[in-house]
């Protein structure tokens, strides 16, 4: 019993500190230290500068080789595969508009694995962990982009057709897809980075994991919920539950991918809903207020299901 207390403890001290830091930045807010302007700011902070030097750094660290599986693409890319035919089927139970219907499913696989991935990962399980996430991520963002575009135009007839050149150019020019690519040719070539350069990004660094999460805290506002509690439900149990079990289950009984992988791939899937998938739904004329439901509700419900799932990777 004390043994899983003790456990209990250590699991907690790692979410613990990364939720506080998250109600801290909605409390900021809530004070008007943070108007709307900064937390839109703070956003592009974290993703743009600290984010990109944090993962380029976590990369170089390691050989490629030692960071890079094959089994973790076909974890990744059949979790999705899955996940998101089964939220295709039984979103047409729901008597809801069309926009709604595009909202719910991209609200239940989009995971905010940069801004609360990367600490949790971080806190949970080192450095190692970082750059095996930024893999995932690198191979997750030109599918998430593409999906979330399709299933909002698909839901949204009225909406203009995206221009294939605009796609691309995001692609190209994300920041975190940037830092991967520049960081896995230092990781192969094993280039030596520049002492002056390595302190700089060091510092930057520095700044990803609480403006990341201050920033999630600060763009919180409680509408809406009361009203769509039942599809917000809905996305909550396939954001949170759904998607890591499917991993989970993957990795153990298809492709027996070793336990430090597995671990990183399923607390990457166990994250709420990601912020970029409000802004691509106002961008693309989705239900953004259910979106912006979904974000606030699985973030919180979050404090309690990624401790769950850190204690069941524990103990099995």
């Amino acid at each position: 019993m004390n043994g899983f207390f003790g456990l209990l403890l250590e699991i907690l001290s790692i979410t613990g500190p990364i939720f506080i830091i998250i109600a801290l930045g909605y409390f900021i807010r809530l004070k008007g230290i943070l108007k709307e302007d900064s937390v839109i700011i703070l956003n592009k902070l974290a993703y743009n500068v600290g984010m990109p030097a944090i993962v380029f750094l976590s990369i170089t660290r390691y050989k490629f080789s030692d960071i890079f599986s094959v089994d973790i693409i076909k974890v990744i890319y059949t979790t999705y595969i899955i996940v998101i035919l089964l939220i295709f089927l039984s979103v047409y139970l729901f008597r809801t508009d069309n926009k709604t219907k595009g909202a719910i499913i991209v609200s239940s696989f989009r995971c905010n694995m940069t801004f609360m991935g990367f600490p949790i990962v971080l806190a949970a399980y080192g450095s190692l962990a970082i750059a095996k996430a930024s893999i995932v991520i690198a191979f997750l963002i030109p599918v998430n982009i593409t999906l979330t575009i399709i299933i909002f135009i698909l839901h949204n007839r009225n909406e203009e057709k995206a221009r294939l050149k605009k796609v691309i150019l995001s692609l190209v020019l994300d920041p975190i897809m940037i830092a991967v690519a520049l960081g896995i040719i230092v990781s192969y070539f094993n280039f030596i980075i520049p002492a002056p350069i390595f302190n700089v990004l060091d510092i930057l660094s520095g700044l990803a994991v609480p403006v990341a999460l201050m920033s999630i805290g600060a763009s919180f506002k409680f509408f809406h919920i009361r009203n769509n509690i039942k599809l917000l439900s809905y996305i909550s149990f396939a954001k949170l539950i759904l998607l890591p079990l499917v991993a989970l289950l993957l990795c153990i009984f298809i492709f027996r991918v070793d336990g430090f992988d597995r671990n990183v791939i399923v607390i990457l899937f166990s994250m709420p809903l990601a912020v970029m998938a409000f802004v691509m739904g106002k961008e693309y004329s989705s239900n953004s207020k259910l979106i912006s439901s979904a974000l606030i509700l699985t973030t919180v419900l979050s404090a309690l299901t990624i401790s769950v799932w850190l204690l069941v990777l524990r103990l099995i």
